[in-house]
């Protein structure tokens, strides 16, 4: 399956959640939601519910771009015992799976000018991750008979991550623009991996 059918996927299953929350909290929908496209790591929809007192949620769908973990995957083999008396020769990540919910503060930055129209914050927060790829190694058996042979592993990551950002969003129409960075702790597989990220996109607001 490639990226872009995974991704499919997993926007119809998450266009069906938002659905279903925003349909729960309608009698309660005195603050905006705002869905949309994110780029970078991961790849994905977003989804964003305002909340009073500058704060928000956010949840965030997709899977990372072909060759973006191709060191961590490579690195991963010499911590894995089952490969403790093997020789790593290549691996293929052959799909991924990325989900992130996130609490986030809002504070709204003051402008001037053409853009003072529109509304600047900046954010950060905390969040947590879940993270699965089907990875394909190929490696070679370090004693007799030195075979080499290829193993499909599915591999899950979980860990935390600090969030800081900023987003504009215009006046006139219901769009907000966004960029972000991340630091992210790993506490599985691989306890205290860290691994800096970030990402743009732009979300309809309704």
């Amino acid at each position: 399956m490639t990226m872009s059918q995974s991704l499919t996927k997993v926007s119809i299953v998450f266009l069906l959640l938002v659905a279903l929350i925003t349909t729960a909290q309608a009698q309660h929908n005195d603050t905006p939601n705002s869905i949309g496209i994110r780029i970078g790591d991961p790849i994905g929809v977003s989804y964003k519910r305002y909340l009073p007192n500058n704060k928000a949620f956010e949840f965030v769908l997709g899977g990372a771009a072909r060759g973006w973990y191709d060191r961590y995957y490579e690195d991963s083999f010499d911590h894995f015992s089952r490969y403790d008396d093997d020789r790593y020769i290549t691996h293929r990540v052959k799909s991924t799976f990325t989900a992130l919910g996130r609490y986030l503060f809002q504070y709204n930055i003051p402008m001037e000018g053409p853009a003072s129209e529109g509304t600047l914050d900046w954010y950060w927060g905390i969040g947590g991750m879940l993270r699965t790829a089907k990875v394909r190694y190929r490696y070679q058996q370090e004693n007799a008979p030195f075979a080499i042979r290829d193993d499909e592993r599915n591999d899950i990551t979980m860990g935390t991550e600090a969030i800081g950002g900023i987003e504009y969003t215009f006046e006139d129409i219901p769009l907000t623009l966004f960029g972000e960075f991340s630091l992210f702790v790993e506490f599985v597989d691989r306890p205290g991996a860290i691994k800096f990220s970030g990402g743009t996109g732009a979300r309809f607001n309704f």
